[in-house]
């Protein structure tokens, strides 16, 4: 089921977590971003029309692109109701997490990888399937220790390497990057009250971090993500590119 906004808006308050207004923009600049990421061709502004406006961006858009931009309603969602439960990261939070982004573009969504699979020009091999169930739970538990237990300058260390080591393990068939956002934005929203979302306009290097496990760089990504979060999540801040109505 993929929602309308009138429906987000509403589970969004429900949580109490975030301002409605906003959690749309984040929702916005989450969706654009992370998807981006993966080589979706819609435009900041065209996320904005299709999410906001509830209008197809344009004839030739391709659905699968609506969808991977459309689904991180309900990510977002699950997101900001596992904050406002005080709800640990678990196996079952990632799995929840990913079968809402994969909503309409995978038979498998929320479900762990059966088949081994690879990342285009990385220089390093996923965990194979039979490994994942294992691996998943114990990284889910260690950073679960971390996100409820360190703070500050340890904590966005820790969810950098958390961040790289699960696409390390990368345990689903596809959706593997937008999964691993959408659990950054919960560990910092939980922890913060705002998301690190990772730039488009980093987007090469972002990947290069990963690439050669740069915990540090990809820290001090995180940490400029979060200082330039800090006006918006004001109440009251209208930003001409952001999502408002």
């Amino acid at each position: 089921m993929t929602w309308d906004r009138d429906q987000f808006l509403q589970r969004v308050q429900e949580t109490g977590v975030l301002d409605p207004q906003y959690a749309e923009d984040v929702l916005v600049r989450l969706a654009h971003s992370s998807t981006a990421i993966e080589g979706n061709t819609l435009t900041l502004h065209d996320t904005i029309t299709l999410l906001v406006d509830e209008r197809t961006p344009a004839t030739s858009t391709r659905l699968r692109e609506v969808y991977e931009v459309a689904n991180h309603r309900q990510a977002l969602v699950r997101v900001l109701t596992a904050v406002g439960a005080d709800e640990p990261l678990s196996t079952a939070l990632v799995l929840d997490l990913h079968r809402a982004l994969m909503d309409h573009l995978a038979f498998d969504r929320g479900e762990l990888k059966t088949s081994s699979n690879i990342i285009v020009g990385a220089h390093f091999e996923p965990t194979p399937p039979s490994q994942v169930p294992q691996a998943v739970l114990q990284w889910a538990d260690q950073v679960e220790w971390q996100t409820a237990r360190l703070d500050s300058a340890a904590l966005l260390e820790a969810v950098a390497g958390a961040h790289i080591m699960f696409e390390r393990i990368h345990p689903f068939s596809d959706g593997n990057g937008r999964t691993g956002r959408a659990i950054i934005a919960y560990q910092t929203i939980r922890r913060f009250g705002m998301p690190a979302i990772v730039p488009i306009s980093r987007k090469s290097e972002y990947l290069d971090l990963l690439d050669r496990q740069d915990v540090p760089g990809l820290q001090q990504m995180l940490t400029a993500a979060l200082a330039s979060e800090v006006a918006r999540a004001r109440p009251g801040f209208v930003d001409p590119g952001a999502a408002t109505s």
